[in-house]
């Protein structure tokens, strides 16, 4: 520990005038100032880091800043077997799921299950591009993560979504915008793909009289509906394709995920673009969707959820280094994105 505490000292003062070192929380801490331009400062002691395999964290002070190391958590490499059976089950669930949207049992005889093929194939295209943005974004910055987990689940989808798991702390607030960002981004660009062949491919049904599913729009599904029907007699509506369905239960995902609270896709890109007072505009968005239960009771889950996964955002390593014009730019089309796909009541009976 002495040796290491030696080797740190001596190559911060190549950097650094240091007023002061000490041991807080498991980490070892110098504090002073700058002698050169804080960007090549910083790039300069994470770059010594990574040689002696130690996280650096950075955080302003009142009288210059603070920096701290401590060792990288040990790469364990996760079973990928788990990753891929998953995945097939999944597959498998959103056939069912797929089959059963289309009035079929999907089981006799067992051939009734390629009648879902259409669902399947487009929501896991759709939930797996969404997770594999977050994964290669994250490899790109340096943080060790794991595949896609896709969820099977007993549901009308067949599925609870898919989630990555990251084993390594996110470096700085460009990272975490980019990271956060991706998923939602290239999840809406297959949503909408999706949306665009499935609409081609939807039919006009009659629903005067009928009781059943009424799906809820977003802004752009309003608009691509009207731009594949711009005429819909009194008493009809468009009946989704499976595939124009997957599209829209991918905007849905998009837009929840990118409700700016805690963790969430959203908390990510919000906590980069304007640091500790995301809490607050989490709490307005927690009270929204309280205002909205009475409107569709599913708000009612991702209101205790919410309260589960909590409002505070554990920040990145580096608090110092400021955002990159580019990603300021990603988070304003993440905003987009979401007031595009935001869907106030995505279900009800009529």
């Amino acid at each position: 520990m002495e040796n290491l505490t030696s080797t740190i000292e001596n190559f911060l003062k190549e950097v650094m005038d240091i007023k002061c070192s000490k041991m807080e929380h498991f980490s070892l801490v110098w504090e002073g100032t700058f002698k050169i331009p804080e960007k090549d400062a910083l790039n300069f002691i994470k770059e010594k880091s990574d040689g002696l395999n130690l996280d650096v964290a950075f955080k302003n002070k009142e009288e210059g800043i603070a920096v701290a190391f401590r060792p990288k958590p040990e790469n364990r490499e996760s079973k990928k077997w788990i990753n891929f059976l998953l995945l097939a089950i999944t597959f498998l669930t959103t056939l069912a799921a797929g089959a059963f949207q289309q009035g079929v049992n999907p089981f006799i005889p067992i051939t009734n299950l390629l009648t879902g093929l259409p669902f399947s194939l487009s929501i896991m295209i759709i939930l797996g591009s969404h997770e594999l943005g977050h994964y290669f974004m994250a490899k790109k910055n340096k943080v060790d993560t794991t595949l896609p987990y896709f969820i099977p689940g007993p549901t009308f989808i067949g599925t609870f979504g898919a989630v990555i798991k990251m084993k390594s702390p996110i470096r700085d607030k460009n990272s975490l915008i980019e990271i956060g960002a991706s998923g939602p981004i290239v999840g809406f660009i297959f949503s909408t793909i999706a949306l665009a062949i499935g609409l081609s491919l939807s039919t006009i049904a009659t629903i005067q009289g009928e009781e059943g599913l009424i799906l809820g729009n977003s802004l752009l599904i309003k608009f691509l509906t009207k731009l594949y029907f711009s005429d819909l007699p009194a008493g009809k509506d468009v009946l989704f394709h499976p595939i124009a369905f997957a599209g829209w239960l991918g905007y849905l995902v998009t837009a929840i995920n990118l409700l700016p609270v805690g963790q969430l896709d959203g908390g990510h890109i919000l906590y980069a673009l304007i640091g500790e007072k995301h809490r607050i505009i989490g709490y307005l968005i927690f009270g929204t969707v309280i205002l909205l239960i009475p409107l569709w009771p599913g708000w009612a889950i991702w209101a205790i959820l919410f309260l589960i996964i909590r409002f505070k955002h554990p920040p990145p390593l580096d608090r110092v280094s400021p955002l990159s014009r580019r990603n300021k730019i990603i988070g304003i089309i993440s905003l987009a994105i979401f007031i595009l796909t935001f869907i106030p009541v995505p279900f009800q009976i009529g």
